[in-house]
């Protein structure tokens, strides 16, 4: 059994406590820029919901806008002018790819400003990248063996989540489920310190905040059984997710025709925001709303199709940022309009809706991103709620799990079906079919 050197420790405890600090200037950066850019609330005194359902139509549509100016120009010239920037992932994988620290932090920073503004996706990629690139310095200048390098940026990366969120435990799952994918003592013990440490110095700067402080609702075994009745119809959700998000960007970031399409793509979403305030920013203000059962089925719809239509829009811009949350508010509008709907049907076996909407929340984050056991822990660790939530929660990641591996399974012998096909007029028309 392999434990850590003594110089890996210390490198860990140093890039938690970057991770950390990272974690509370960018925390503080996204409330200023809401306050100034929204009004009301400084700091997170008031939720980002509430600062933008009191702003008006108008400031928002012109808030939008200029976030798409800020989007298409900026990342038009990071595209153009600085180093390529290198993904997480691909840094972790190939050794031999190594993260440009500068275009890292600036684009990393350009992330954090634009969720401020309002974009549709998610603010959690923005300290995890830094965190990151300060690993990829660490190990440059203490010239760390390959093997340590990788376990030192995953670790790095689940700090930054751990950092933003205040998840220490779902944030190591999260580095080991996603990035080493392998769960030896010395990769659980190195993630669970690093991530530890990132949020013991959050919690020194901005205290032990709550994520989703709501009250837990009380549940039978009729929600446990729609919890695993629903799971199949959330995997197919989550497929055609995926392949609506697939043709975009459609015009390369280095393109200076992305600027018009960032423009005309945030003032789209500037005008949905007009009569649907909540689809603004990552996806919380419309997991407030789902998990405590607040508004109707049909506003629940009108939230589900333009968020869904705004992260498309954001996407086709050319905009960065998470998935995280947005995927939990998508996955959460489903259950809970779900759960309404089996409620009016069948009233003698009623649902808890807010529960089964933390539930499709969380199913759909998890397959959505790859990582079902992170998403479970993620979510109760972001709302505090009980153990007992596990049920419901596996019972759907079951059923959904069975069927999203068996459509992904059967596109592929459709795919090659038609790949074998002689005729190109066929082929080009069966393919098309598939997609």
């Amino acid at each position: 059994m392999k434990s850590l050197h003594i110089k890996v420790i210390l490198y860990l405890l140093i890039i938690g406590a970057a991770a950390g600090f990272i974690g509370i200037i960018l925390t503080v950066l996204m409330h200023t820029i809401q306050h100034y850019a929204f009004g009301y609330g400084f700091y997170g005194e008031v939720s980002f919901r509430e600062v933008v359902e009191y702003a008006s139509p108008l400031r928002r549509l012109i808030v939008l806008t200029a976030c798409g100016m800020l989007v298409g120009g900026a990342w038009f010239v990071i595209h153009r002018i600085c180093p390529p920037l290198v993904s997480i992932k691909q840094t972790v994988d190939d050794p031999t790819r190594e993260m440009p620290v500068k275009t890292t932090v600036v684009h990393a920073v350009l992330q954090i400003i634009t969720v401020a503004l309002g974009s549709p996706l998610g603010r959690e990629v923005a300290p995890r990248e830094i965190s990151a690139a300060f690993a990829t310095k660490l190990s440059q200048v203490f010239h760390v063996d390959t093997e340590t390098r990788k376990l030192l940026l995953a670790c790095a990366s689940g700090a930054g989540l751990a950092a933003v969120y205040n998840v220490p435990l779902a944030a190591a799952i999260f580095s080991l489920e996603t990035l080493l994918m392998r769960w030896d003592y010395r990769s659980v013990s190195a993630a669970f310190l690093c991530s530890g440490t990132a949020v013991y110095v959050v919690r020194q700067g901005l205290g032990d905040l709550v994520q989703y402080p709501l009250p837990q609702v009380a549940f039978g075994e009729s929600t446990v059984l729609f919890a695993a009745l629903i799971g199949p119809f959330i995997a197919i959700a989550v497929i055609v997710f995926e392949k609506s998000l697939k043709p975009f960007p459609f015009i390369s970031r280095n393109n200076p025709k992305i600027i018009a399409a960032a423009i005309i793509s945030f003032f789209l979403i500037g005008v949905l925001s007009m009569y649907y305030p909540e689809i603004l920013g990552n996806g919380k203000a419309g997991n407030q709303l789902s998990f405590t059962d607040m508004i109707s089925w049909q506003y629940g719809l009108g939230l589900l199709s333009t968020k869904w239509l705004a992260v498309i829009l954001a996407t086709a811009a050319g905009a960065y940022g998470g998935r995280i949350t947005p995927s939990m508010m998508l996955g959460g509008m489903i259950g809970m309009v779900s759960a309404i709907f089996w409620n009016i049907l069948f009233p003698g076996i009623s649902v808890s809706v807010a529960v089964i909407a933390f539930v499709g929340a969380a199913i759909f984050l998890g397959l959505a991103q790859k990582m079902p056991v992170t998403a479970i822990v993620f979510l109760l660790e972001l709302s505090r709620f009980s153990p007992a939530y596990l049920f419901p929660m596996c019972a759907c990641l079951a059923t959904a799990l069975l069927v999203y591996n068996a459509l992904q399974f059967a596109d592929v012998p459709a795919k090659n079906w038609v790949e074998n096909q002689r005729h190109p007029y066929m082929a080009y028309i069966l393919s098309h079919i598939i997609k």
